[in-house]
This record gives C-alpha cells, structure tokens and sequence, in this order.
C-alpha cells in the first residue's frame, strides 16, 4: 500500500500543491530576502554640498579612518571621537543627524569639551 492511499491523498492531487510550494521557495529564495541585512557603511551616512562619495572618502581618510564601512572599529572611543569631528569641522554633516557627544556616556569624553 502507498503512503498516498495510506492517508487518503489522491496522487494526482498532490502535484499541483508540490509545484506550488517549489513556486514559493524558489521565490523567496531569488527575492534577495535574508535574515541579517548588514548595516550601511559609514562613508554613505555623511554628506557635504558639492562634494562626492569619492570626496568624502577622501576626508575620511584625511581624518585619520582606516575603516571607511565603519564595521568592527576597535579604536579608543577617544580616537573615534576626533575622526567624527574631524568630520564635522570640514563641514560635513550625517544624514542620520548622529551627533556622538550628545549621546550617552561618550559626552563625558575630554574630546566633548564644548560639543555637548
């Protein structure tokens, strides 16, 4: 005896819901869809009037970044905080408004001096 007469399933039946369900998986697993999405990289979230992507990396790295993405920097938070008003003080601002000494305990940094 079948499975398919076991349980009482047509087998004619059953094609159209395993068609289906390949439809599905080969769907969602085309659509680009994962369950981590990494975060953009720090050279798209800042900006200036007149200046490229390419200029911004270029100031980035005038500031002292080595990591234009921004992800897993281990640098001192001291060190991090004059790279970002490096930034700053060039004119250049961030499209998520991040202001990193109006933020928690970091604002306790000597680099906050008169930024808070």
């Amino acid at each position: 005896m079948s499975f398919h007469v076991f349980v009482g399933i047509n087998p004619s039946g059953l094609r159209p819901l395993c068609v289906a369900a390949c439809v599905l998986i080969s769907a969602f697993a085309l659509s680009g869809c994962t369950p981590f999405q990494p975060p953009p990289p720090d050279f798209s979230k800042w900006y200036k009037t007149g200046v490229s992507l390419d200029g911004v990396k270029s100031a980035m790295r005038a500031c002292g970044y080595t990591n234009l993405d921004g992800a897993g920097d281990a640098s001192p938070v001291d060190i991090r905080l004059t790279r970002f008003y490096c930034m700053k003080d060039a004119g250049f601002k961030r499209n998520d408004n991040l202001d990193l000494c109006k933020t928690g305990r970091i604002s306790e940094s000597p680099v906050c001096e008169g930024r808070r």
